[in-house]
């Protein structure tokens, strides 16, 4: 059986305090730990319902800012927080090529 990380079909990066993001439809806040062409895993205050697809706002670190839609393929708790917080993997949908690759080429 292969690994996760060998199912992945981009390798990859990580991006803390490189990368702003929030949830477009609210004020939700969320880190984003890693990313890669497919897809993003951030950490938040709230648990995101596997399935939905939920429209997120990044900002990059030279201030470009990107709307990307994804689905959540998974989410968990993280322990050892003071306050409850989630783990979630991010599966990217409805992206153009072009924006996608423009946003990592410049996490790179």
């Amino acid at each position: 059986m292969s690994s996760p990380s060998d199912r992945r079909r981009s390798p990859r990066v990580e991006v803390v305090g490189k990368v702003q993001g929030r949830v477009a439809s609210s004020d939700v806040t969320v880190v984003v730990r890693e990313m890669s062409l497919g897809g993003m895993s951030i950490e938040s205050e709230a648990a995101f319902e596997l399935g939905a697809v939920t429209d997120f706002l990044l900002t990059l670190g030279d201030g470009a800012g990107v709307e990307i839609y994804g689905r959540a393929v998974y989410t968990r708790p993280i322990d050892g927080s003071h306050t409850p917080r989630f783990l979630t993997g991010i599966q990217f949908v409805d992206q153009e090529d072009a924006a996608r690759d423009g946003m990592m080429s410049k996490l790179t």
